[in-house]
Formats: structure tokens, C-alpha cells, sequence
């Protein structure tokens, strides 16, 4: 029975990306500043340096009326975009050539322009297709997002994440 415990434990911590042992690693960090920035790197699918080759509407994750809704309460929902990024240097997430994310940006707030050069922090989420929801539910992609813009960095920030990253990572020693 005990060995049926261990294997459900160990596979447990690979479902979870080993996670557990890599947030013990935040008390490691001295500034406050350096645990927020790893909380965002835990959280990552995938952080590269890359450029932005292409931006353009995803209308089909906007909620129907949406514009509408806008126009009636003042207060419209976000536009979703999607982005691909040409992947110059990988900090975490595999070895990717290009990066396909989607964001989401209220009316009137700052869209990230092609040829922009930056660090790009995608976290893997659900993302609901809401232009295309029926009487039975609403369907939904699992794929990369930018979660605010604290994911999109200045390149400068990349010997400071890497150093973070080095300090989260779970020792290698048996």
C-alpha cells in the first residue's frame, strides 16, 4: 500500500510540474521585488526573447455584442488579439521558432506593434471561443496568454529573470 502512495505522490509532482519544491525556492529570493518576478516565472509556459511579427483580431474570443454592450453601458469588454512572435533566445518553455499567443485589451489601451523586441511571458490558459457559444456551452481552446502587462518586458530584464529561474530551479543533488 505504501508503494501505491509513493506512486500516486510522484505522480502527482509531475502533473504539477514539480511546483511545490520550486515555490519553497521564492524564500531564496531577498527582494520583494525578485519573488514577484518569480511567481511570473513559475506561473510561465514559456519566456523567450523574440520580436513581434504579427498582430491581428481574434474576434472569435470577444463576447457576442460586445461593441454593442459598449455603446449601451460605456463599459465595453476587451478586444482579443493574437500574436506571433519570431523566438530569438529561450529562457523557459522548450525551443519554440515562433510563439503564438493571445491577449486581450480593453478599448483604448496600448497594443503591442509589429516589430516590437521584447521579453514574452505566455502562461497556458483556457481560452473561450465566446463568438461561437450555443445552447450547449461555450467551446474553448487550451493555449498561450498574456495575463497583463507585466508580460511583456524590456530585454534588459533577462540576466535578472535567468538569475531568478537558476535560483527556483530544484538542486539536482540526490
Amino acid at each position: 500500500m505504501r508503494r501505491v502512495a509513493d506512486l500516486l505522490f510522484a505522480a502527482t509532482l509531475v502533473a504539477c510540474g514539480g511546483t511545490a519544491v520550486s515555490r519553497e525556492g521564492l524564500a531564496l529570493l531577498p527582494e520583494k521585488s525578485d519573488r514577484v518576478l518569480g511567481e511570473l516565472l513559475l506561473d510561465a509556459h514559456a519566456v523567450v526573447a523574440g520580436t513581434l511579427v504579427k498582430v491581428e483580431d481574434a474576434w472569435v474570443y470577444e463576447p457576442l455584442g460586445g461593441w454593442l454592450m459598449g455603446m449601451l453601458t460605456g463599459a465595453a469588454s476587451p478586444n482579443a488579439y493574437e500574436a506571433t512572435i519570431a523566438v530569438d533566445s529561450v529562457l523557459k518553455g522548450g525551443r519554440p521558432k515562433r510563439l503564438y499567443v493571445v491577449f486581450f485589451a480593453p478599448p483604448g489601451n496600448r497594443i503591442p506593434q509589429v516589430g516590437m523586441t521584447a521579453l514574452w511571458v505566455a502562461h497556458r490558459r483556457q481560452l473561450w471561443r465566446f463568438a461561437q457559444k450555443s445552447q450547449y456551452g461555450v467551446p474553448f481552446d487550451v493555449g498561450l496568454a498574456f495575463d497583463s502587462d507585466d508580460d511583456i518586458r524590456p530585454l534588459a530584464d533577462w540576466p535578472r529573470l535567468a538569475a531568478i529561474a537558476r535560483t527556483l530551479e530544484p538542486s539536482r543533488s540526490p
